[in-house]
């Protein structure tokens, strides 16, 4: 009999430590770095938010180190690579990585999805109200000598613009014949130089109460070029979906604005651990409240929906799938 109890308690424990070990990943502590964008980026923010979260779930002694690079296009590479096994991405450059096209010169197959649907992201070009452009084609049309700032090579903030300008017919080189300038710069440098009324355009990748373009909103008299639907059409052709950004999207901009947008999501590649990416991925579809007090552009996630493939672009990895059928969001 006192053999029989022992045994039963030796199956209790067991079995406890089982239910710890695929809850909380428990076993060997992980070292991740995680890649997102530079820093006063809204996604650096996410990462810091998210990594925040996860160093209480994953096993001890675990860390997840934040890198201040590389955006959109880069860290589906990094990530691929295994060089930082988390990331930040589109489901617009994730289908692209996966597919080999646009930014990729190879597919990346290895990908994988953890959480998709983070936020709303609209590709934007906001210029100054001084340089009296109605939109892109007017640019080109009167070949202003526009000063255009985009953030580093890397991001899709840049391949985005240099999308958004092939829309239009124009190219770095025409800006630069009109006797423009190009520059690619982090955020601070982008408001300071809207401040001081070196910029005329800036063209890039937003959410929602995004803290640097409403700093510029704020202090300087800017305005979003709409894009006409010819336009949205050609760039729907390459991923992007149409969108309409409601006015007061970005504080002190009274206007609603026409162009294509894509959500953010968390991306891993096939080798992380099947527990790991269940921890990350129930990690942070338990914690909206918490993310959201991180960074308001992540009001718009909903946990439910955010495994759907239109929210990731790329197959979710196994553990991630474990976390949404459990909670019954993935049939």
């Amino acid at each position: 009999m006192r053999f029989t109890r022992r045994l039963i308690r030796f199956a209790a424990a067991a079995l406890a430590a089982g239910a710890s070990f695929g809850a909380n990943a428990q076993g060997s502590a992980q070292n991740l770095a995680f890649s997102t964008l530079g820093q006063g980026t809204a996604w650096y923010v996410y990462g810091a938010t998210i990594a925040e979260l996860l160093r209480k779930t994953l096993p001890p002694g675990s860390n997840v180190d934040v890198k201040p690079f590389s955006g959109g296009v880069g860290n589906a590479k990094l990530v691929s690579k295994n060089e930082t096994p988390l990331g930040l991405s589109f489901t617009v450059t994730n289908r692209w990585a996966l597919q080999g096209q646009e930014a990729y010169d190879a597919k990346l197959e290895n990908l994988r999805g953890l959480v998709g649907g983070l936020d709303a992201y609209y590709l934007i070009a906001m210029g100054t109200q001084k340089l009296n452009a109605a939109s892109l084609k007017d640019i080109k049309d009167r070949k202003l000598p526009v000063r255009l700032y985009t953030l580093p090579v890397g991001s899709l903030g840049e391949f985005g613009a240099k999308q958004l300008l092939k829309e239009y017919g124009i190219s770095y080189d025409d800006i630069k014949a009109w006797g423009g300038t190009i520059t690619h710069q982090g955020y601070k440098v982008i408001v300071d130089a809207f401040k001081d009324g070196r910029a005329d355009l800036l063209i890039a990748v937003i959410t929602p109460k995004h803290p640097s373009i409403t700093e510029i909103a704020t202090f300087g008299q800017v305005k979003f070029l709409n894009l006409e639907a010819e336009r949205v059409k050609g760039l729907e052709a390459l991923g992007y979906k149409g969108e309409t950004m409601p006015a007061g999207t970005i504080a002190g901009v009274a206007q609603t604005v026409n162009t294509v947008g894509f959500p953010t999501v968390l991306i891993t590649n096939a080798a992380l651990p099947e527990p790991v990416a269940y921890t990350i991925t129930k990690t942070v579809l338990d914690n909206k409240d918490a993310l959201v007090r991180g960074h308001a552009g992540l009001a718009a996630f909903d946990p439910a929906t955010s495994g759907r493939l239109d929210n990731v672009g790329i197959p979710l990895h196994p553990g991630a799938e474990r976390a949404y059928r459990e909670k019954g969001w993935l049939k």
